[in-house]
């Protein structure tokens, strides 16, 4: 039977009942809190496979090899972030900041939190106070090898430690955090150890325990790809000659788990060691040759702009009008994020 115009439905009116007897704030499912807003990660080709960004109010886990750029994504989100005008933290327990590399990626050093905790606990502490600020956009570790617990810091290294103390502290740490979590975004830059157990299947495991594996929403693995190389005068026995020389590592990335869009998904980018930051160039034409806004002629990349021009070049040429020409890098830009907000969270892209 139909409700009458102006009255609660039967969920309505229990969660009224609910809040006003025990004072608590149970809400319909399709109340506003509950819808993911999604924020930047520095990278379209990270946007595209986390279904448009890192979903904020989450726990996000990024993971895999060492120099696979694990840290400029986080320190490139938080950058983004303060460029949107909101405060973002980081926990350094490797005191591995480097403010020039921050102002760099385009952040302001001077209004991000620095926190060097002396132990695991004293950083859950300070995470458990910045979860509750509403001006504050995301929280990064990096790393979570390095959070040392009390019970490991305060006894002789000579001595042998208890087994798992670091995964018990992640436990206990990830409850509170989460429980008193509202909209913050918690990166967690983690790094990998070999699992001498293990003698069949993935020798690799995560530090910290599998608390975070369970409550991180996105787990993203990173691995080094292929090194790009580039004509170089270098000395060589008191001589300069010409070399390939590496100044560029493809990064294969893949979305090993996300409750909030569908996982698996995988893509590649190529971080330039001479800019310190990811190509951008080489992820529009990467992505445009996916989606069909640039196409492939014979040896050249041909773009109709919306203006009806057609930018017909070698890749190279190409990707030099794409350096330089902010205008019309941003209008591909702009095509490639309307074909990742198309996908949507479970569509067919």
């Amino acid at each position: 039977m139909a409700r009458k115009k102006g009255t609660l439905s039967r969920a309505a009116a229990l969660v009224n009942e609910i809040n006003s007897t025990l004072g608590t704030e149970v809400r319909l499912g399709n109340d506003e809190r509950f819808e993911i807003v999604r924020i930047p990660t520095g990278s379209l080709v990270l946007d595209r496979i986390t279904g448009g960004g890192f979903a904020l109010g989450r726990h996000v886990e990024i993971y895999g090899d060492e120099s696979a750029g694990k840290s400029y994504v986080a320190y490139r989100a938080m950058a983004l972030s303060q460029q949107r005008g909101n405060l973002c933290a980081l926990i350094d327990p490797e005191h591995a900041f480097d403010r020039h590399w921050f102002d760099h990626l385009g952040g302001v050093p001077t209004e991000l939190l620095t926190f060097h905790p002396a132990n695991a606990e004293d950083a859950v502490a300070v995470m458990m106070l910045l979860a509750g600020k509403d001006d504050l956009e995301i929280v990064t570790t990096d790393s979570v090898a390095s959070l040392i617990p009390t019970e490991e810091s305060v006894k002789d290294p000579r001595e042998e430690d208890r087994i798992a103390a670091q995964a018990r502290m992640m436990s206990r740490a990830l409850r509170r955090i989460t429980a008193l979590n509202r909209r913050v975004l918690f990166l967690w830059v983690n790094q990998e150890r070999t699992n001498v157990g293990i003698r069949f299947g993935n020798p690799r495991v995560t530090s910290g325990g599998r608390a975070l594996k369970f409550y991180a929403t996105t787990r993203i693995e990173m691995r080094k790809g292929e090194l790009a190389k580039s004509k170089r005068r270098v000395a060589a026995k008191g001589k300069l000659v010409a070399r390939d020389v590496p100044v560029a590592r493809w990064i294969q990335c893949r979305v090993e788990k996300d409750k909030s869009t569908r996982p698996y998904r995988e893509g590649s980018f190529l971080f330039d060691g001479d800019t310190g930051s990811i190509d951008e160039a080489s992820e529009i034409i990467n992505l445009g040759l996916e989606d069909e806004v640039i196409e492939r002629v014979g040896n050249s990349l041909d773009y109709e702009d919306l203006d009806g021009r057609s930018w017909r070049a070698t890749q190279s040429r190409f990707t030099t009008w794409l350096r330089d020409n902010e205008g019309l890098r941003n209008e591909i830009v702009g095509v490639i994020q309307d074909q990742t907000i198309r996908e949507g969270v479970y569509g067919d892209g």
